[in-house]
């Protein structure tokens, strides 16, 4: 399958939230330097081209605080026992927490084959 991302994409599992929404969690799915995608297990009303700031609570197994993203929302989808929505980065996030979790991402993913080096 051809990938037309220039950057790579990472799966996680990381616990994510958006700053004005208080009664729910999401799970950030996926991440890359240019934007990510969160899953949340109910329907929450995004605009579609509006900026909201995300806070991200990377994997325990990451050693990594959490750290604050603003990403503008590109896309939402409701499907039958999820809510989804994707975000653009229009500037790379800066901060060490975030550069060190994407690294850790890629990191797991290149070491996926079950190997237990430390990184």
């Amino acid at each position: 399958m051809f990938n037309k991302r220039a950057y790579p994409r990472y799966s996680s599992l990381a616990q994510a939230r958006l700053d004005h929404i208080d009664y729910t969690m999401g799970i950030l799915k996926d991440l890359s330097i240019t934007g990510c995608r969160l899953e949340f297990s109910v329907a929450i009303a995004l605009r579609a081209g509006e900026t909201y700031r995300i806070i991200i609570y990377p994997e325990a197994a990451s050693h990594i605080s959490p750290f604050e993203i603003l990403g503008e929302n590109r896309w939402n989808r409701a499907g039958y026992d999820a809510f989804e929505s994707g975000f653009f980065f229009h500037t790379s996030p800066s901060g060490k927490a975030f550069a060190s979790y994407l690294d850790y991402l890629a990191w797991r993913s290149n070491n996926a084959s079950g190997e237990t080096v430390t990184p």
